[in-house]
């Protein structure tokens, strides 16, 4: 009888196990802790559109019609509440041909990260506009190719970590930024189950490569992407994540689409609208959070479509949606003021004002 219950409890125990490896949790999860943590980063802004503009040269951050940071910019938007910068880092014209990073790009990255990181603030930094330093579709057509692919990208990240090292947690890398098969049909709608293979794995890589580097590195907290950093729970349930306790899902959600991201789209923010947010954030805390595997929703927002009031609401109902299930909300911030397009503008980088304080202010009071 005793050791037919040992067997019992055995068997239960590998049922569980197996529970746990189950889509949004097929790493270790970080649990309470890295729940916490992320609790931490409260609500966050986007430099966009500057360090991640293409160009050459350790000034290209001008090269899409944005302005140098300065420590000023970031102070004032710490001053409006933002405790959380992410910083945007497009690498690949800044490589050699052995790939190595220019010393000069590296330094500028460091001076502007530090603008946040040393007045206390979380800062994110990520490759972002480098689709064009690997193929995610020749990967899938060629093992070759994606060794090749993957050892690019682990060589980048592995001198990034290296910079970096000594920084503590209130720095957080970022893989990847919206992997996908450029150009192809399943560009923006998921990819195919291979291409997304591809990611998970080069996700996995680049996350070795980084704690192998030592110092804060062993214990920095890590956020990787699904393919395209899809909100499509249908997409997210197939998750593969690293086996890594200090990881966190990257999802980027203009949501719902036609309000937020579609300028032709309606202006109204609707119930109907408001019943979309509520099943995607309970499908991110079921899928994820609720195993302990943290999410940061790294790109969000709402462009103008000379609809303040509507706006206003959206904002406030979508970061307390968020937050009820610990999930950050990173706001994307462009620099574009206007009406229809992509329009995502908050703070005038230039003049050193809000385009829309009450917009901002509608995301920190919500995030609390």
């Amino acid at each position: 009888m005793k050791k037919r219950s040992i067997c019992v409890l055995l068997i239960l125990a590998l049922l569980m196990s197996m529970v746990g490896c189950s889509a949004g949790g097929r790493a270790k999860s970080g649990g309470d802790d890295a729940i916490e943590f992320v609790k931490q980063l409260k609500i966050g802004w986007n430099l966009g559109n500057s360090l991640d503009a293409s160009g050459t040269g350790h000034r290209s951050e001008t090269a899409w019609g944005n302005p140098e940071t300065t420590e000023d910019m970031i102070l004032d938007i710490k001053a409006m509440g933002f405790n959380t910068v992410r910083i945007p880092v497009s690498w690949w014209t800044h490589l050699d041909m052995e790939g190595k990073v220019d010393a000069r790009w590296m330094a500028r990255v460091q001076e502007v990260v530090d603008y946040a990181y040393k007045n206390g603030m979380f800062v994110i930094v990520n490759s972002h506009h480098d689709t064009d330093y690997y193929d995610i579709g020749a990967c899938v057509e060629s093992d070759e190719t994606k060794e090749r692919n993957i050892a690019r990208m682990t060589k980048l990240w592995a001198q990034i970590a290296e910079n970096f090292k000594d920084y503590d947690e209130h720095l957080i890398f970022e893989t990847l930024n919206e992997p996908r098969d450029v150009g192809s049909a399943q560009e923006w709608n998921g990819g195919t189950a291979e291409e997304r293979e591809v990611i998970y794995e080069m996700n996995r890589e680049i996350v070795k490569t980084i704690r192998k580097t030592g110092g804060s590195n062993k214990d920095r907290y890590i956020m990787v992407p699904c393919y395209g950093a899809t909100s499509n729970l249908n997409i997210l349930k197939e998750m593969k994540l690293p086996e890594d306790d200090r990881i966190i899902l990257s999802v980027h959600a203009y949501s719902p689409y036609h309000f937020a991201m579609d300028a032709s789209g309606p202006a109204e923010f609707t119930d109907s609208d408001r019943r979309e947010l509520d099943a995607f954030f309970g499908g991110l805390n079921e899928l994820f959070v609720s195993r302990g595997v943290p999410v940061i929703l790294g790109e969000f927002g709402v462009t103008n479509k000379d609809n303040r009031e509507d706006r206003l609401a959206w904002a406030d109902y979508y970061v307390r949606g968020a937050k009820q299930y610990s999930i950050c909300c990173i706001v994307w911030d462009n620099n574009v003021n206007g009406v229809g397009g992509e329009c995502f503008g908050l703070y005038d980088r230039r003049g050193g004002e809000w385009f829309h304080p009450d917009l901002a202010q509608a995301y920190v009071e919500a995030a609390g």
